[in-house]
Formats: structure tokens, sequence, C-alpha cells
């Protein structure tokens, strides 16, 4: 019999997507066998089986824990209206500077290619990703602390484009004091500059 994970199943299957995403940003997904999620666990590798059918099936289970660290924003308050300020603080709040989660992170958007479960999905987080920003943008709006003839889906994208390009160049070894001062500066030119830095 295999040894089952001692606790109860929701409990259990999370704590297997957690060990799996931890040997996965160590290993990338191809190097990772079962066995090696299981032994990072400490259970037999049948265990898992109880809980997830294949390889795939956790992958999949995976991709759902690795959203874009931006859908946070849906969850905060943040302790200023000032539109450059917000800008800053993204970086700060939701930015993951491990190069490691980021290679993963891209290898299951590349997945994606030929992988129909997880492109539905990426294509799902995504779309709920705009919208979350564009929601946010538009409240802003309304408070008088954007610019009312921007495009709140237009900023979106572009905030969403900047940031996973970001995230890319953490991957190929850009630093960090190098990735803040380019997400500031990037700020600026969207928000219209140093010297009106409050509306878009």
């Amino acid at each position: 019999m295999p040894k089952v994970v001692p606790e109860y199943k929701e409990e259990a299957k999370k704590r297997i997507i957690a060990a799996g995403i931890d040997v996965m940003s160590e290993k990338g997904y191809s190097q990772t066998t079962m066995e090696d999620i299981a032994a990072h666990l400490g259970v037999s590798k049948g265990a898992l089986y109880l809980y997830f059918k294949s390889k795939d099936d956790l992958i999949f289970e995976s991709a759902k824990n690795m959203q874009s660290p931006l859908c946070g924003m849906s969850m905060i308050t943040f302790p200023t209206s000032d539109a450059f300020d917000i800008w800053s603080e993204i970086l700060d709040n939701f930015m993951p500077f491990e190069p490691k989660i980021n290679a993963l992170y891209f290898e299951m958007i590349a997945m994606a290619e030929h992988n129909p479960k997880i492109r539905d999905l990426s294509i799902k987080n995504l779309m709920d990703e705009i919208e979350m920003i564009e929601h946010k943008i538009a409240s802003q709006q309304q408070k008088g602390h954007v610019r009312a003839d921007v495009d709140p889906r237009t900023i979106a994208i572009a905030l969403i484009s900047i940031f996973n390009g970001l995230r890319m160049m953490i991957l190929l070894g850009m630093d960090r004091e190098e990735i803040s001062k380019r997400w500031i500066e990037m700020g600026r030119v969207i928000l219209g500059g140093a010297d009106d830095q409050s509306t878009l």
C-alpha cells in the first residue's frame, strides 16, 4: 500500500501542488519527475497518484496557482491616491525577483502552444487580469486621479506587457536596481511626465 499523505484531501493536494512548484522551479518542468516531488514531500510516489493522475494533471493545477502576481492587486488597497505612487508600489508589492519562479512561469506559458488546457487557463487568467486592472484604473478615473480621456483597457494591457517584459529581463540576469529604475522611468512616460504625476 502506498504511504498516504497525512492530511485531508484538499490540504494534501495543496501541499503537493506547492511541492511541485518548488521542485519544478529548481529543475524545470521537463526535468521534474513525480518521484522528485514525492521525495520533496517525504512520501511515496504512489501517494501522489491518489490525488493526481499524472504529472500533466499536476502541472495544470500548479498553473492555476501561478497566476500573474498582478492578480494580487485585487486584494489590496493602496495607501495613496497618487497614480505615480501607485505605479511605483506595484513593482515593490508584486514583482517576483526570483529568477527560478519567473523561469517556471514562462515555461508554463510556452506549454500553452501544445496543451489546450494550459492555453485555455492562461487566456482566462490573462483576461481576468486585464479586467481587474482596467476596473482599478476606471475607479481612479471616477475619483479624478486618472485623466478621463485615456482608455483604461489600453493602460491595463500596457502595464501587464511591461511587467511581464521586466520579468523576462530578471530571468536573463538584469539586476533589481536596474529593473526598478526602468519601471519608474516607464511610469513617468505612461503617466505623463515627472512634473505631473498625480494624473494620467
